[in-house]
């Protein structure tokens, strides 16, 4: 069959995608990778075939903070601070401005009307069976229904913005119907009826959802989900020499993710620890009876570092972390599945949507979870000195690991997939 895996570009989120790809390319499918162009050197880099659709890059990749919080003032930090989490607290004032946040900022932009335009005249000349699109890469299910191809979402995390968007509708039928607004679904009415198709809620979620979060840190939001084991992917990396060498004493991994390796930004670690400056950071594990590998640049690192403390630049994630005891980092998706695919203790410092799976560490006693207006020097080092020092975070990240591992392989979801695509596309 024909098979379109479909992501904006974020080249984080389309990692996690890649085993899939290639496990479908191995049983005799055609795969073609669709994003903007900026993309394709990701893509090509992973052996696959990209095809580009839309603009050069989504504009929100590297101007963000800038062009989006200009045009909608405020949007990135309410959609950042929502609380994802206490859903006790939420309201249908609350619950709609996210959604306008979200779908104006973030789903109109990442899938303007280029790429779905361009997504759509592909997916009509090319003909896939099905397509696979990252979470928030509407223009692949758009594409799919105007075709009549099966089509499912992938996702990395917990469905936080998903159980929102519910709660939303729900309040909302409670509403005379002059006051039930859905920006989104108006946003995606619009774009599918200029391509001559409808919309209901399965654009959204898809006819199925492909789903790398562990059981146990899903949130039940009765859809149809298909696990899928995380199997880490880094982008082409060569292992350092350093690194085969096994460590003399506990190794922590500090890591930012891909996101300071593809825009060499030092800023980027002032945004993820707050108001704790990098020197504080430092501060907070020198002295520690442990060795920091911090996933920096070291010229960009324009501040002394304790002894203990090495900044390498890259280096492929999935090779450091099975020499680490612990690491720390921000929650980013391929961070925390490859901690928890070789069963390393986390200390997450979560804002938004990443304090759902800092809790889900935190319930399966794999780790601990610091939202990062909380973090301190003295709580940083004091959750570090627990993880290394306590046995429990260990066996709990192992417990989760063994989780992971029992959930169908990349291979082993083909077969399920052409079953799925038998059961959901339409006649043409």
């Amino acid at each position: 069959m024909k098979v379109v895996l479909t992501c904006f570009a974020a080249p984080t989120h389309f990692y996690s995608m890649v085993p899939l790809a290639w496990a479908l390319r191995a049983a005799g499918h055609e795969v073609r990778i669709v994003s903007q162009a900026a993309m394709a050197p990701a893509i090509t880099g992973a052996g696959l075939t990209a095809v580009t659709a839309g603009p050069a890059e989504w504009y929100g990749d590297q101007h963000a903070p800038d062009l989006l919080n200009a045009i909608f003032p405020g949007c990135l930090d309410h959609v950042r601070d929502f609380d994802y989490t206490d859903t006790d607290a939420w309201t249908h004032t609350g619950l709609l401005a996210l959604e306008h946040m979200a779908s104006s900022a973030m789903f109109a932009t990442m899938n303007d009307d280029q790429m779905v335009d361009d997504m759509v005249a592909f997916v009509r000349d090319w003909r896939p069976d099905l397509v696979i699109s990252e979470t928030y890469t509407f223009a692949g299910n758009i594409a799919a229904r105007v075709v009549g191809a099966a089509y499912a979402r992938f996702i990395w995390g917990p469905d936080g913005a998903l159980r929102a968007r519910q709660a939303l509708l729900r309040m909302s039928a409670e509403l005379p119907a002059c006051h039930r607004e859905d920006p989104t679904a108006e946003w995606l009415s619009d774009t599918l009826g200029r391509h001559g198709s409808s919309f209901d809620e399965k654009v959204i979620t898809g006819q199925f959802t492909v789903d790398i979060t562990p059981p146990s840190m899903r949130l039940d939001l009765g859809l149809h989900y298909e696990s899928l084991r995380y199997v880490p992917y880094n982008g082409p990396a060569v292992v350092p020499d350093w690194l085969r060498t096994p460590p003399e004493r506990p190794r922590v991994c500090l890591t930012l993710g891909v996101t300071d390796r593809s825009h060499g930004q030092i800023n980027h670690l002032d945004a993820v620890l707050g108001a704790l400056s990098p020197i504080e950071l430092f501060e907070a594990v020198a002295g520690l009876d442990c060795e920091v590998i911090v996933t920096v640049d070291p010229e960009r690192l324009a501040i002394p570092v304790p002894d203990n403390v090495h900044a390498v630049g890259f280096v492929p994630l999935s090779d450091l972390m099975s020499t680490c005891s612990a690491v720390v980092h921000h929650g980013g998706s391929g961070t925390r599945s490859t901690a928890e695919v070789h069963g390393v203790p986390q200390l997450m410092v979560a804002e938004g949507w990443t304090v759902l799976r800092g809790h889900g560490i935190e319930a399966a006693g794999a780790g601990l979870c610091i939202p990062v207006e909380k973090l301190t020097v003295t709580g940083l080092r004091k959750g570090l000195r627990a993880l290394l020092g306590d046995p429990s975070y260990a066996e709990g990240a192992l417990r989760l690991r063994d989780e992971i591992h029992a959930l169908p392989t990349p291979a082993a979801l083909v077969p399920r997939l052409e079953a799925l695509v038998d059961a959901y596309r339409e006649e043409r």
